[in-house]
């Protein structure tokens, strides 16, 4: 009996984890984009797709000037991740009350990998061939989400639309 219910637990997690999409929204249904293709646009045109970005501590990517600020970064023009592997984007409030944009990434093996990797560094977000956040990043994340602070909810629902 206890083989059984191990069975049949193992059987629904698989099911539920491979096949179960009906509970799946479909803006989080993982796409599939090829970053080769990307980064040869965004070579050809000398922009930046609305993605995330490894910012190079060397002059080898492009100049780009974080928004709001003084500061310069050189930015790697072969992305992580562009909006279509975004999936829900909402404006949501820390328990500080500061509104933040929240963005579910699909592809999170992608993400944790880039961020594994950035430990210690700063990585770039861009939207629309603006760098508009340079956070550095602190540890590899794991859930697949990214945010984005300091900026008005004006502003803040602006990014959302273009994200969408």
């Amino acid at each position: 009996m206890r083989n059984l219910f191990f069975s049949m637990t193992v059987f629904c997690i698989l099911t539920s984890t491979v096949s179960c999409s009906s509970g799946q929204k479909k803006s989080d249904e993982i796409k599939y984009v090829d970053l080769k293709s990307v980064y040869a646009q965004n070579i050809q045109d000398s922009t930046l797709a609305t993605g995330w970005y490894f910012i190079l501590e060397n002059e080898n990517g492009f100049n780009r000037q974080l928004d709001r600020t003084e500061e310069f970064y050189f930015i790697d023009p072969n992305p992580i991740l562009v909006k279509e592997h975004f999936g829900e984007v909402k404006i949501e409030m820390n328990p500080q009350k500061v509104e933040f944009l929240s963005i579910q990434i699909t592809h999170k093996g992608l993400w944790a990998d880039a961020t594994g990797k950035s430990i210690g560094k700063r990585i770039g977000f861009v939207i629309d061939n603006k760098l508009v956040y340079a956070p550095m990043v602190n540890a590899r994340i794991e859930g697949g989400m990214a945010s984005l602070w300091g900026y008005d909810r004006d502003e803040m629902e602006k990014f959302k639309k273009k994200l969408e």
